[in-house]
C-alpha cells in the first residue's frame, strides 16, 4: 500500500458514504455479516458470474461495484482505478472508521476476509475493464 490514498477511491467513498450509512441504519449489519461469513467459508473459491448477473442488492458488492461512477471517470481516472487494488479501497475507507463503529465493523470484516474480497474485486475489475475497452475507452 502506498502512503497516500487513492483519489479515485477517495471520491467514490465520499459519494457513496451517505448511501452506505443509510443502508446500515436500515439493516442488521451483524446478521448480514454473519450470513456472508457463512457464504465465504462455504464458497471460498466463489467468483461472480456476470453472464447470469451479479447480486447488486448485496451491500458488499455494491461497495465496490458502481459502473455509473466508473463510466463517469476520464480515461486517466480509469487508469488510476484499473491499476489500484482492493487494499487501496481499504486504505481510503480507513479514516472513516475512526468515527463510525459500523464502518469499523465493515472494515474489520473486509480485512479478515481480504483473500476473498480481493479476488472478488479483481474479477469485477477484469469484467468492467473489458466492458470499458469494448466501448472504446483507452486506459491501460
Amino acid at each position: 500500500m502506498s502512503s497516500t490514498t487513492n483519489p479515485i477511491w477517495n471520491r467514490y467513498i465520499n459519494m457513496k458514504l451517505e448511501e452506505w450509512l443509510t443502508w446500515i441504519a436500515n439493516h442488521s449489519l451483524e446478521a448480514h455479516m454473519s450470513l456472508l461469513k457463512k457464504f465465504i467459508l462455504a464458497n471460498p473459491y466463489y467468483i461472480p458470474d456476470f453472464e447470469k448477473g451479479i447480486d447488486l442488492d448485496d451491500f458488499f458488492i455494491r461497495m465496490i461495484y458502481d459502473e455509473t461512477y466508473l463510466s463517469s471517470l476520464s480515461d486517466k481516472g480509469l487508469t488510476v482505478w484499473y491499476y489500484s487494488d482492493f487494499h487501496d479501497f481499504l486504505q481510503s475507507l480507513m479514516p472513516y472508521t475512526i468515527r463510525n463503529k459500523d464502518l469499523r465493523k465493515i472494515y474489520d470484516f473486509l480485512i479478515k476476509y481480504i483473500w476473498w474480497f480481493d479476488r472478488q474485486y479483481s474479477v469485477v475489475r477484469k469484467h468492467l475493464s473489458a466492458k470499458f475497452e469494448a466501448e472504446g475507452r483507452s486506459f491501460k
